[in-house]
């Protein structure tokens, strides 16, 4: 218990030391205006989200191939079942913990930062999450499920790429580098409608990765969550892990979908809305 505590602090301050290194490397930024200053506050929590996301994204793909195909249920619903390789269990407590680690880190800058970095929707999840990886790195749980978890942090990036766009493009010292991006992607608009229009195509894209990755890739996550449920007592998750664990982490499976379901509705809205048409309508006539 001593030995894991040492870890989960080790690791929210191997996320928090990149946050302060972020932060100290855009301390010189200018903070004249109230964009300014909120640009250069939330910086650094998008840059760090990057390398989490890049890591968790691997580390996902890496459990899902390992565990999706084994025709025995046992090794998708329990780390610790008969036969599963010392080198695999311990990649996937890594991985937890570094998902868990990141969670509580990014849950304290949340609330540090509130309701700049995400309403309360986004402190449900959180707080969900948190419960949900410390469950399965105690127990083992459901280890095909947290690998799909994972793989759904490759939205992360899309989502922090279009929230550095739009902050750039009511800042006035970024307007050359967007002009710049705008001119090498081959755009003849400049200034706030290449922006805009460029805002609009990543909004796209990450409606696109969400959907793959949230909805479908979680949902397929979901349906094997429920062949484990369903095979009962033949299952060693079934004997092993007490039962409000497992109810537990079924039920917040469940409601992180809904929550899933729910952005997508909103990010839809966005991403569709009459506005956006209008800054593509207004790049054309340009």
């Amino acid at each position: 218990m001593i030995a894991t505590g040492v870890l989960v602090l080790a690791g929210t301050a191997f996320w928090e030391a990149q946050f302060q290194i972020v932060r100290r490397i855009c301390s010189g930024l200018p903070t004249k205006t109230e964009k300014e200053r909120a640009f250069v506050k939330c910086l650094p929590s998008y840059v760090v989200s990057y390398a989490h996301a890049f890591f968790l994204t691997w580390a996902g793909v890496r459990i899902v191939l390992a565990l999706q195909f084994a025709s025995d249920l046992n090794h998708q619903g329990y780390l610790y079942a008969t036969n599963v390789e010392p080198e695999f269990v311990k990649f996937v407590e890594r991985t937890t913990l570094v998902f868990f680690t990141y969670v509580l880190y990014d849950a304290y800058h949340l609330v540090l930062e509130f309701p700049d970095l995400g309403g309360w929707d986004m402190a449900v999840h959180h707080v969900g999450f948190l419960v949900a990886a410390a469950g399965a790195y105690t127990y083992g749980a459901y280890p095909l499920v947290l690998g799909w978890l994972c793989t759904c942090e490759a939205s992360t990036p899309v989502l922090s790429t279009r929230w550095f766009v739009r902050q750039m493009k009511d800042i006035e010292y970024c307007a050359p580098v967007i002009d710049r991006f705008a001119k090498g992607i081959g755009m003849k608009s400049r200034g706030l409608v290449a922006a805009n229009r460029i805002e609009y195509y990543v909004a796209i894209l990450f409606l696109v990765v969400f959907v793959l990755v949230r909805v479908l890739g979680y949902g397929w996550a979901m349906f094997g969550l429920y062949r484990v449920v369903r095979a009962g007592a033949k299952l060693e998750v079934n004997q092993l892990v007490p039962s409000w664990v497992r109810h537990t982490l079924c039920g917040l499976t469940v409601c992180g979908f809904a929550l899933n379901l729910m952005w997508v509705h909103k990010i839809c809205s966005m991403a569709f809305s009459e506005k956006r048409r209008k800054w593509l309508r207004k790049d054309a006539e340009q």
